[in-house]
């Protein structure tokens, strides 16, 4: 069940409960333009999918992100006027997103509740 094959509707799922307007990933792009262009740019993404259930990787650069402070106030003076936030790849949070609900459904077989 962790390993197994992710469904067309398991990847739509995970991009449809993604936030459109949440910062751009490395690439430029956000849930709202994936989902906007989503008849063109499913294919490729399903490729990508399975590509990482298959091969157990990533090529390279795909799972990059930046780091960047966001200011918390309005004139930041201080290291913790800043909430840092990491911008990762559309493709990378789409497989996050279905790993996480997997293991979701094992993690109190696997961890001791002491």
């Amino acid at each position: 069940m962790l390993v197994g094959v992710i469904s067309e509707a398991k990847v739509n799922e995970a991009v449809w409960n993604c936030d459109n307007s949440k910062s751009l990933s490395p690439d430029g792009f956000n849930f709202g333009f994936l989902k906007f262009c989503w008849d063109i740019l499913k294919g490729d993404v399903m490729n990508a999918v399975q590509s990482f259930v298959e091969g157990g990787s990533w090529p390279k650069g795909t799972n990059a992100s930046f780091i960047t402070l966001v200011p918390k106030v309005v004139n930041p003076q201080i290291l913790n006027d800043f909430r840092p936030i990491s911008l990762v790849g559309c493709v990378y949070k789409i497989v996050s997103k279905i790993l996480s609900s997997r293991l979701k459904r094992v993690l109190d077989k696997v961890i001791d509740p002491i």
